[in-house]
């Protein structure tokens, strides 16, 4: 069930950027042909008004077909079709796919703030032989509960402070079967490269989270705030994930995740509860829409480089240019989704396992 549901966010995802194709196409008068749930063979279908509507069989995302949306296409230059808009209101057209997941990113974790979204608390739960915390006389079940005095409330906030504090002595307070102990830990200093591939001395105790978590709560006020705070740095982080994957720091095989990776951790997080999938559901829609701007010309951000340099030059790029760029574009694409996938089945071991079962 937990893949399942796994399978049918993520489709609704895809469906919801088609239908923020569908909406503004429909705002700014251009006429729909089609609006598809799901692609493939068309399962049940209706007409309304000048729009058919359709269910297809395979239920991952659709698709929006507009009057007169490619030159190659039979073009009448009546007032409904998408080519006789100005570039404006096209690109306003275009853009509002990867808008509407921008949007749906925003509204998911300001949701999980308010309802609630799971912490890892600070409870131990493995000891590294020959790191600081065994040697301390820390325990598998002890509960951080400050360093040096200031309350500790996550396993996060524990971790950034120990990252911080390499070759300095803290005291612990921690809550061993009822009982309030102090230990004295000095964090051993380590060369560790970041998410980022640069490389940055960290102080390590040499402990692993048990796993226990709970439900943390903001008011809805706050949740705006932290949900602005959020957004930044996630959009920082994007940011410098894909600059180190283009200067080669960090391979791509640890940058990109795939639809298999995607429903592997979706499932996850549906086992976790609401908080954790919505929240989830906030990253995949943000890295979506952020996807979709990329100037390839079979996505949306292709389309957009097409209007820009119509724009300027005052007349559209050649029909023969835009077809050649979207067939590179389209093998870019399909070869790239075949890399991550693969790289998704070998993190999650399949690989592995079919050659171990095939060498018998």
């Amino acid at each position: 069930m937990a893949w399942l549901i796994a399978i049918l966010v993520l489709g609704l995802l895809v469906l919801l950027h088609e239908l923020g194709h569908f909406l503004v196409a429909r705002r700014c008068g251009v006429r729909v042909l089609r609006f598809s749930i799901g692609f493939g063979p068309v399962l049940w279908r209706w007409q309304g008004g000048q729009t058919e509507y359709a269910v297809s069989l395979l239920p991952l995302g659709g698709y929006v077909k507009m009057a007169g949306e490619q030159r190659s296409e039979s073009v009448a230059g009546e007032p409904w079709e998408f080519v006789s808009k100005p570039v404006g209101v096209r690109a306003w057209i275009v853009a509002a796919g990867p808008l509407v997941n921008y949007a749906i990113s925003i509204l998911s974790l300001w949701t999980v703030l308010v309802v609630g979204y799971p912490e890892l608390l600070p409870t131990v739960g493995r000891l590294i032989e020959g790191m600081p915390a065994k040697a301390a006389g820390v325990q598998v079940g002890d509960r951080i509960l400050a360093v040096e005095g200031k309350p500790i409330r996550t396993w996060d906030e524990l971790t950034r402070i120990i990252h911080r504090s390499a070759d300095r002595p803290l005291n612990l307070e921690v809550q061993r079967e009822g009982a309030t102990l102090t230990l004295r830990v000095t964090p051993a200093a380590q060369e560790h490269p970041d998410p980022f591939g640069r490389a940055r001395t960290v102080g390590l105790m040499g402990v692993s989270p048990s796993g226990a978590f709970t439900t943390y709560r903001v008011s809805p006020l706050e949740a705006v705030h932290q949900t602005a705070s959020k957004q930044a740095e996630w959009l920082s982080q994007i940011g410098l994930s894909l600059w180190s994957m283009v200067t080669g720091r960090v391979p791509m095989q640890e940058s990109l995740t795939g639809p298999i990776g995607i429903v592997y951790m979706t499932s996850e997080a549906v086992r976790m509860g609401l908080g954790a999938l919505l929240y989830l559901v906030s990253i995949f829609s943000l890295s979506l829409a952020i996807f979709n701007f990329f100037p390839i010309p079979i996505l949306d951000g292709g389309h957009l480089l097409f209007l820009v340099c119509e724009k300027f030059r005052g007349r559209p790029v050649s029909l023969i240019v835009q077809e050649k760029a979207t067939q590179v574009g389209f093998a870019v694409l399909m070869t790239l989704v075949v890399l991550v996938c693969v790289n998704d089945l070998n993190r999650l071991g399949v690989v592995e396992k079919v050659r171990g079962f095939w060498r018998g």
